[in-house]
Formats: structure tokens, C-alpha cells, sequence
């Protein structure tokens, strides 16, 4: 008499518990699989969204205008302008290249040195494309803060954020409480820089 067939041992029977499980595994380990894929998308975009902030301001500050924070020129204290606060502050905007710049160096490094106490200077180097160090030399101003200006096209985010439009040099002026006050275009030669102090501070260089 035949009897029923018995499935051969190991292989399981259409709806049988292990394929279902086997199924189940399948699916979880697809889950899996696309779960760490977006996780993985989002890391990328995230260190790809990184990398371009740092890439555009230079990755070491800030050029806010009225919050800088730049890294100095000879790698010492940061040059931040709320460091700056309660006394005015006068940024001037140098580079190696700018003849104009080395003209008016002398006139600020003399003027600055006579406010002292009164007023506050830094130089920022922006748009080079050379040796900073020879026209700070030569114009004896390595005393003063000396910032890199960062981001930009060119290393220039600072120099654009208080209205640089390509040329130089350029001078920013602040009140004491790090408002941006007044920006001058072009050298201030022959007593400019003076008569622009007593102008905006009411402070005459003696």
C-alpha cells in the first residue's frame, strides 16, 4: 500500500518555517544594506559641505566685517576685532605688490605711533601674491598686528566684506564699539590719514 512521500531530509516544504526565515533575513540584510548606503550619502555630503566652507574662508577664521577673526601674519595671536573694543581701530589693507600701499606705510606707521593709547592699528595683508615680509620690514611696522586676510578669491574675504572693489590700498575705519564707521579708497598720503582721524574720533595726531 502507498503511503504518503516523505519530503527527502534538508530540504524544506513550500511555506515551511526555515525558507520563510531565510526570507526574512533576505529582507533585513536589504534594509541593511540601503540604510547604510544613505548613511553613508549623507557623510559624504556633509564632509563635501565642509570642505567648501573651509576652502572659502580659508579654514582658519572669520572675514565678517564687523566680527574678524584672522590668523596674524607671523603665526602668533590671532587678530580678532573684538579684541579691539573701546578704543577706535583703523585696518589698513596692504600687499607686496601695491606701490601705493608702500607710499602710505610710512605716513600710518608714524601716525599710529602718536595716537598710541588713543587708537588702535592693524595691518592686513590681502590679494598678495608675493613676500609680505620685505614692505613690512622696510616700512618698520612688524610691531603691529599683522593679519593674513583669508578666503575670497585671493585671500581677500576681508578686504571684499568692507568694500574693497580690487584695487589698493584700502582703509577701514571703526569706532570703539567695532561698528564699521567710514572706508577709505586709495592712499592717505600727505596728512589724509590725519585730517580722517580728527574727522571721525575727533583725535588730532600731535
Amino acid at each position: 500500500m502507498a503511503g504518503k512521500r516523505t519530503p527527502p531530509q534538508g530540504r524544506p516544504t513550500p511555506g515551511h518555517p526555515d525558507r520563510r526565515q531565510d526570507a526574512l533575513v533576505r529582507t533585513r540584510r536589504r534594509r541593511l544594506l540601503v540604510a547604510f548606503g544613505v548613511l553613508a550619502a549623507v557623510f559624504v555630503a556633509t564632509v563635501l559641505v565642509v570642505a567648501l566652507q573651509a576652502d572659502d574662508d580659508g579654514g582658519s577664521g572669520t572675514t565678517d566685517a564687523e566680527s574678524f577673526d584672522l590668523p596674524a601674519l607671523d603665526g602668533g595671536r590671532r587678530i580678532r576685532l573684538a579684541d579691539f573694543r573701546g578704543r577706535p581701530l583703523v585696518v589698513n589693507f596692504f600687499a607686496s605688490w601695491c606701490t601705493q600701499c608702500d607710499a602710505e606705510l610710512p605716513e600710518f606707521r608714524d601716525t599710529a605711533r602718536r595716537v598710541a593709547g588713543q587708537i588702535d592699528f592693524v595691518f592686513v595683508n590681502a590679494n598678495e601674491d608675493g613676500d609680505w615680509r620685505p614692505m613690512a620690514e622696510r616700512n618698520d611696522i612688524l610691531d603691529f598686528p599683522l593679519a593674513e586676510d583669508i578666503g575670497g578669491t585671493r585671500g581677500n574675504g576681508l578686504y571684499r566684506a568692507v568694500g574693497g572693489p580690487g584695487g589698493m590700498p584700502i582703509t577701514a575705519f571703526y569706532d570703539a564699539d567695532g561698528k564699521l564707521v567710514d572706508v577709505a579708497f586709495g592712499a592717505l598720503l600727505g596728512g589724509a590719514l590725519d585730517d580722517r582721524l580728527e574727522e571721525l574720533y575727533g583725535v588730532r595726531p600731535a
